[in-house]
């Protein structure tokens, strides 16, 4: 497979305008491209030539012999379409919006979601079960593709039991997102507590402590 070079690329654009521009979609030389350029593309299966029966009708119509008649192929309008795609500068994502009130925005790595989705999976066979709602807003989640973070809207309580489903994993796996969780967000799980529970940094609860 051979990489379309640019004045091939050129070509293509060129033969793709005309062709839009045809009452019956086929090039041909009175469309201001010789046949030479044509036989390029097509010999990269980039244009297509007419047989021979679709000649006798482009003849018909025009009323005059034509010697020949081309098109881009699939591949070809394919290529450019693709080719304008890779270009064109990336859409930006709209912002995320504001949290509702008794909501506030925490900031997930993909590896850290996942661990919350196993926790979201035991569900009831928990002791502690995740917090009401709080599979919701990880269906709702945002990914941002510049901050390599998934986006949460959630209550006090659902970030308690974000806190308590990193104390599980720092357990029996790493403590990194238990750790990274305390020092964003101020809150820490604690054992023996009872229930896990929200609170602001400012006002301790039982099952959850702030720094």
């Amino acid at each position: 497979m051979g990489r379309t070079k640019d004045h091939q690329y050129v070509l293509l654009e060129a033969l793709r305008t005309a062709h839009r521009a045809s009452p019956h979609g086929w090039v041909t030389e009175t469309l201001g491209l010789s046949r030479h350029s044509v036989e390029q593309l097509v010999a990269t299966g980039l244009a297509e030539w007419a047989d021979p029966s679709e000649r006798a009708e482009l003849s018909a119509y025009a009323g005059r012999p034509v010697v020949w008649a081309a098109r881009p192929s699939s591949e070809g309008l394919d290529i450019l379409l693709y080719t304008e795609a890779r270009t064109r500068p990336p859409s930006q994502q709209p912002p995320s919006p504001e949290p509702e009130p008794g909501r506030k925005e925490v900031g997930l790595l993909p590896s850290e979601m996942t661990m919350l989705r196993l926790f979201l999976s035991l569900g009831g066979s928990l002791q502690h079960p995740p917090a009401t709602g709080l599979d919701e807003a990880v269906r709702k989640a945002q990914f941002r593709k510049e901050s390599n973070r998934w986006l949460l809207h959630v209550t006090e309580a659902q970030i308690a039991s974000i806190a308590y489903a990193f104390y599980l994993e720092g357990h029996r796996g790493h403590v990194t997102a238990a750790n990274r969780f305390s020092r964003n967000y101020g809150i820490t799980y604690r054992p023996g507590t009872g229930t896990p529970a929200s609170t602001e940094p400012a006002t301790a609860q039982s099952a959850v402590r702030t720094h």
